[in-house]
């Protein structure tokens, strides 16, 4: 685990941060995927639903967090003041 983090931040480097740390969200999905063939772990309905409810929750929380998209704001008139 320790020599993996060089990789890591070497990939940060690379990439930018902003754009590579994103990958780390798969990391619970491939720790799944490999304890399959390594560890001998079933992969049964349970797990895929929990791994399917989380993708929806960020999927919404990532929608939500966007501002709306609205038409462009119009110019306003100005007002004609009498006196």
């Amino acid at each position: 685990m320790w020599m993996g983090f060089f990789a890591w931040y070497r990939g940060l480097a690379m990439g930018g941060a902003l754009r590579v740390s994103q990958t780390q969200l798969l990391q619970p999905f491939l720790s799944i995927l490999a304890a399959i063939p390594l560890l001998g772990e079933p992969l049964d309905a349970v797990t895929l639903g929990f791994a399917a409810a989380v993708v929806a929750t960020v999927v919404v929380g990532k929608r939500l967090s966007q501002p709306p998209t609205s038409s462009p704001p119009t110019a306003a008139h100005p007002r004609s003041t009498t006196t």
